[in-house]
């Protein structure tokens, strides 16, 4: 499939829904590395389509997308607008990012630019060095292999490198292929670009603090495991895994131990973390530090990566609104400039842009004053969670970041919640239901009332419902109408007007032998049911 972009150039992309879609199925879009193009996913995908809708396309300059002339300055920016272009196309808001190689950065530039948009990013052999002046010296290496301006030299140092099949097989010849369609400018311009980006692309990868997963292959020759685990160990949120029996290309190598390590990802990204012990994170300070001196880009004028805090916030936004520090209340404070909005907002979007932010919670007023009163109410914040000392949150000029995962009701809520609806164990659903619903009143959302949290508000009230459905099912096949009937009753919270819930409640009360309970949800269901509705109207 083609999708042409503004300028008139055409992006090659290939989009499938997944063959057991649901309601909260997820996107992956899928990032290749320089050199190859979409077919380099073959062969991970049946392992992904049944549970994902997949969006893999061939970037710029590779497989059967077009190229054009651009100044190099722009090049990172371009690469952004034309995946936000064909994201836009398909409808697509909020996704997963799987990428190889340079497909890596292209991945972080654009979670940089739209970070409320993706959900976590997985990279497989993100190609980072120590330091520029190292990439600097690879890049001149692969520049040297393309002297005669002919892709065959690269690629018969690239492919060998990349992959763990032997030279003669149809994998091989599928790489090689991916090769001869790039062209020689195309791939000299995105060499240079990413060897002279090196630092900044580095200085992202620390900044990162949405869920991020590495993974590296065993026998990778060009970014060994040695250098991607001290690459990881650089950002504390990096999760990172070493796939056995598996070179560069660890997914192509291994797409099935590829997709257990991304699956798991996935099933536990979102789960709360024990805090750091301080203790713990002061025993392990000296080799963060030295890690971190030992990657820090070689212009001493690039900002310093940002701290890690040392401290446990907790917010309580289910009953009362509470916050706490470590076992320290906060008080007071927070009926003012915006301050317990902000926070919540930053509770659900832990790493949001600033232009986003500004739309969401200030839609009405105008972008420089809204930005502005960003500034007055961030200031604000900062000082209630004594930040100088904490550390707990972090901003520049495009986004603000909270750097540690937080103890927070509501997101245990929205875990379990997720979590129950995909359990296919009876007893361990059943058990994450009750525990649910035992957070659950009418005044659910009492610090959830502002337009920005609509929609999270209406899909969890939908997952709330079917929960409720499921369990009251399950009970009253086991005669326990009295929980039946609780179940029910949330599904009328929520939904009063869903007139079946209210019939099923009185017929459960029949079988409980409580008659006058039954009459009075009939009579009620009654009242709220429209005459063209009712049994025997016409």
């Amino acid at each position: 499939m083609k999708h042409t972009l503004e300028n008139g150039l055409q992006l090659h992309y290939d989009y499938k829904e997944a063959k057991q879609a649901h309601e909260n199925t997820r996107t992956l879009v899928l990032i290749h590395g320089m050199g190859f193009d979409l077919t380099s996913w073959d062969r991970i995908l049946p392992y992904l389509e049944d549970e994902f809708h997949l969006l893999r396309y061939d970037f710029r300059g590779h497989g059967q997308s077009g190229i054009d002339s651009i100044a190099p300055s722009k090049l990172a920016w371009i690469y952004v607008d034309h995946l936000d272009s064909l994201l836009r196309r398909l409808g697509i808001e909020q996704f997963d990012i799987i990428s190889h190689g340079a497909g890596c950065i292209i991945g972080l530039y654009y979670t940089k630019v739209y970070p409320a948009k993706v959900r976590s990013n997985v990279m497989l052999s993100l190609p980072l060095f120590n330091s520029s002046s190292t990439a600097g010296k690879y890049a001149d290496y692969r520049k040297n292999l393309l002297k005669h301006q002919s892709m065959s030299a690269l690629a018969g140092h690239v492919i060998p490198n990349a992959t763990l099949f032997q030279p003669g097989t149809p994998e091989i010849g599928r790489l090689y292929a991916a090769f001869a369609r790039v062209s020689f400018d195309s791939y000299i311009e995105l060499l240079d670009f990413f060897a002279g980006a090196h630092d900044e692309i580095m200085e992202m990868f620390k900044k990162h603090t949405g869920p991020l997963l590495l993974l590296t292959g065993e026998r990778d020759p060009m970014y060994p495991p040695y250098l991607s685990g001290l690459i990881a160990s650089a950002n504390p949120n990096c999760r990172f895994m070493t796939v056995y029996n598996a070179s560069n290309m660890l997914f192509y190598d291994q797409p099935e131990e590829t997709y257990k390590q991304i699956r798991m990802f996935f099933d536990t990204e979102t789960s709360n973390r024990a805090p750091l012990d301080p203790y713990l994170l002061e025993l392990h300070s000296d080799f963060i530090g030295l890690v971190n001196g030992e990657l820090q880009p070689e212009d001493t004028a690039a900002p310093a990566a940002p701290a890690v805090p040392v401290v446990r916030l907790k917010v309580t936004l289910l009953k009362s609104f509470q916050v706490f520090l470590d076992d320290t209340q906060v008080l007071g404070g927070w009926g003012r400039r915006s301050a317990k909005d902000l926070l919540i907002y930053l509770l659900l979007h832990p790493a949001a842009a600033r232009d986003q932010l500004c739309e969401d919670l200030w839609k009405d007023m105008e972008n420089t004053k809204a930005r502005n009163q960003l500034r007055v109410c961030l200031n604000h914040l900062k000082q209630l969670l004594n930040n100088e000392e904490t550390q707990l949150l972090y901003s520049d000029n495009q986004q603000i970041s909270l750097m540690a995962p937080v103890d927070c009701d509501l997101l245990t809520l929205l875990e379990n919640t997720r979590l129950a609806v995909k359990e296919t164990d009876p007893v361990r659903k059943d058990s994450l239901i009750q525990d649910i619903f035992q957070q659950v009143d009418d005044e659910l959302f009492r610090n959830l009332d502002q337009d920005w949290n609509l929609n999270l508000r209406t899909r969890l009230e939908i997952d709330l419902v079917a929960l409720a459905h499921y369990e009251a099912d399950v009970l009253a096949k086991l005669g326990k109408y009295t929980r039946a009937i609780a179940c029910l009753k949330y599904v009328v919270l929520f939904n009063p007007e869903e007139y079946d819930a209210y019939e099923r409640i009185a017929a459960l009360y029949e079988l409980n032998q409580q008659k006058q309970e039954a009459r009075t949800w009939r009579s009620k269901l009654a009242m709220l049911q429209p005459a063209s509705e009712k049994p025997g109207s016409r």
